[in-house]
């Protein structure tokens, strides 16, 4: 491996490490702040928020919860996923407030129930697209070559620096220098 493809396979590496570091840097400041942001996996809200696109939902409490906002919430079904929706109605009763919501590309509308003191998900931004690279990323087959690649590249840079060039008394020396 020449030095020039060193050099730019450790500024590859740097950059990867720095994009990692900053995702994972505004993970935690997010969850510090009280956000939290999802991947949207299918196009119920489409065209304002399509499949892919990573939305960022801040708690609210289910009262200050206004008709139109878009809202994430746990799948009123039970699958334990979470669906974002816009509010088409509310109506608070006692100790519970009714929603009722649907995706802007839905013909049908759910209907769930959260406690007064609970809390519901206000999408406070939409970053496009983004939430593709979480979904491939999370399959097994990214996941094994973001394994299987860093330790190909590992290994790689060893065995070059074993069997690169030496001068006589064992010091390093440039490969053009070695012919």
């Amino acid at each position: 491996m020449s030095s020039g493809a060193l050099h730019t396979a450790r500024f590859v590496g740097w950059l990867l490490l720095g994009a990692l570091g900053t995702i994972i840097v505004m993970a935690i400041v997010g969850l510090f702040i009280g956000q939290r942001p999802f991947t949207v996996l299918t196009g119920s809200m489409s065209p304002t928020i399509a499949a892919g696109d990573v939305v960022v939902v801040k708690k609210i409490s289910p009262l200050d919860a206004q008709v139109g906002n878009i809202v994430s919430f746990t799948d009123p079904g039970g699958t334990g996923e979470m669906i974002t929706h816009r509010v088409r109605s509310i109506r608070s009763r006692g100790a519970t407030v009714d929603f009722q919501t649907r995706g802007d590309a839905n013909n049908v509308s759910e209907r769930w129930t959260v406690a007064r003191s609970g809390a519901v998900g206000l999408v406070t931004e939409r970053i496009p697209a983004v939430g593709n690279a979480f979904v491939y990323l999370s399959g097994r087959p990214a996941r094994l070559l973001l394994i299987v690649i860093p330790l190909l590249l590992l290994a790689s840079l060893e065995i070059w620096h074993v069997w690169k060039p030496r001068d006589s008394a064992g010091a390093d020396r440039p490969i053009d220098e070695a012919a």
